[in-house]
C-alpha cells in the first residue's frame, strides 16, 4: 500500500513538472515579436527580437539579402520585402519554408512599401512609374493589377483589419493645406477618398480593431518627429511621444493585442551649415527600435534594440509564424545593443 502511494506521488509530481514545463514553454512561445531588415556589412539581413527586447536572431532568408521595407502574410509564411538592383528598386515574394524566392513586381522603375491584406488576397505598394509616386494593388500570385491612386504623391499604405480601407501618407499641394503632407484614407478599390490628417508623412498603421490610425509627423529641421493617434472620423487626436528637438519617429506599426505601436527612432547628431552638404547617415545617428503604449501619451518609451541601419521598418511577426519554430540563427555576438534588464 506504502509502494503504491509512493508511486502515485512520483507520478503526480511527474505530471506537475511536464506541466509546468508546457505552460512555461507556451508562455514563451506567446511573446511578441517584431522583424527588422538591418545592414552589417554591406548585407541587409531580416531579424527577429521579442517585445521584450531578447532573443535576437536571424531569419535564414537565404536570398533575401538587400531588403528594408517588409510585410507578412497574414498566415506568416510568406514574407514581400523590397529589394534594390541596380537603376530600380523591385518587390520580391520569399516562401520562409523551402526559402524559394520570386519577383512579384517586375518593372523599370522604383517600386516599394509592400503591404500584405490581412485577408491574403492582395499587396498594395507604391511605384514611381508614372511620374509621382502613387499606389498600386496587386494579387499575390502577381495578376490583376490595379492603380488606386492618380493625384498627388503617395507613400506607405497601411490596411485595416478587415481588408475594406488603405490609410497612406500624401503630399497634395499647398492648395490642399498646411504642412502639405496629409494622411489619406481610401477604400481597398481606390473609392471614397478623404483627408483624416495633415502634418503626416513617415508611415501609418491601424489599430487591430479599425477605429484608430497611428501616424508619424512631418516635421522637418531640428524639430523633433512625433508618433500621433487618430479616430478615423478626425476626432480625438492625441500624441504618444514627447520626443526632444532633434529626434525623429518614424513607421509605426500597431500590435496584434492592440496595446503597443513600435516605430523606428533616431536622433539628429550634426546638423549641416550653411551650403554644406552631408550624407543622410553624417546626420543622424544609429536608429533604433522604441515601443509606446497605444492606450496613452503618458508612458516612456520602451527601446528594444539599437544601433540599427537608418532605412528601419519594423513589423510584427505573424503568432502563426512563431508557432512552427523556424529556421533562426540565434546572435551571439551583437552588433547592436539589446534592452537591458
Amino acid at each position: 500500500m506504502v509502494l503504491k502511494q509512493i508511486r502515485v506521488y512520483v507520478m503526480l509530481g511527474i505530471a506537475l513538472l511536464v506541466s509546468d514545463s508546457l505552460l512555461i514553454k507556451n508562455a514563451q512561445a506567446r511573446v511578441p515579436a517584431l522583424s527588422f531588415f538591418s545592414e552589417h556589412r554591406g548585407t541587409a539581413d531580416l531579424y527577429l527580437i521579442d517585445s521584450i527586447g531578447q532573443n535576437l536572431r536571424k531569419l535564414d532568408t537565404n536570398k533575401a539579402k538587400k531588403g528594408g521595407q517588409h510585410t507578412w502574410s497574414p498566415d506568416g509564411r510568406f514574407l514581400a520585402y523590397v529589394s534594390r538592383e541596380i537603376g530600380k528598386t523591385t518587390i520580391h515574394l520569399i516562401d520562409l519554408r523551402s526559402k524559394e524566392s520570386r519577383r512579384l513586381i517586375d518593372h523599370p522603375s522604383r517600386n516599394h512599401s509592400p503591404a500584405w491584406s490581412p485577408n491574403g488576397r492582395w499587396i498594395g505598394f507604391v511605384s514611381d512609374r508614372t511620374g509621382d509616386r502613387q499606389i498600386y494593388r496587386i494579387d499575390v500570385d502577381g495578376s490583376d493589377l490595379k492603380q488606386l491612386t492618380k493625384e498627388g504623391d503617395n507613400q506607405n499604405p497601411a490596411w485595416s483589419s478587415d481588408s475594406q480601407w488603405i490609410a497612406f501618407n500624401s503630399y497634395r499641394g499647398p492648395e490642399h493645406g498646411a504642412g502639405n503632407f496629409l494622411l489619406y484614407l481610401m477604400t481597398a478599390d481606390g473609392g471614397r477618398l478623404r483627408k483624416l490628417a495633415k502634418n503626416a508623412l513617415a508611415g501609418c498603421t491601424w489599430s487591430p480593431n479599425g477605429k484608430r490610425i497611428a501616424y508619424a509627423t512631418a516635421n522637418f529641421g531640428n524639430e523633433s518627429k512625433n508618433i500621433l493617434v487618430i479616430d478615423i472620423d478626425g476626432k480625438n487626436l492625441r500624441r504618444l511621444t514627447r520626443l526632444e528637438v532633434g529626434e525623429w519617429a518614424s513607421n509605426p506599426a500597431w500590435s496584434p493585442d492592440g496595446q503597443w505601436i513600435a516605430y523606428a527612432f533616431k536622433r539628429i547628431v550634426r546638423v549641416p551649415g550653411p551650403g554644406e552638404r552631408l550624407r543622410v547617415d553624417e546626420i543622424f545617428g544609429d536608429s533604433a527600435i522604441h515601443l509606446v503604449k497605444a492606450t496613452d501619451g503618458l508612458s516612456e518609451p520602451i527601446e528594444i534594440v539599437n544601433e540599427l541601419s537608418l532605412d528601419l521598418y519594423p513589423a510584427w511577426v505573424p503568432e502563426a509564424f512563431l508557432s512552427v519554430s523556424p529556421s533562426t540563427e540565434k546572435q551571439t555576438t551583437l552588433w547592436g545593443r539589446l534592452k537591458q534588464h
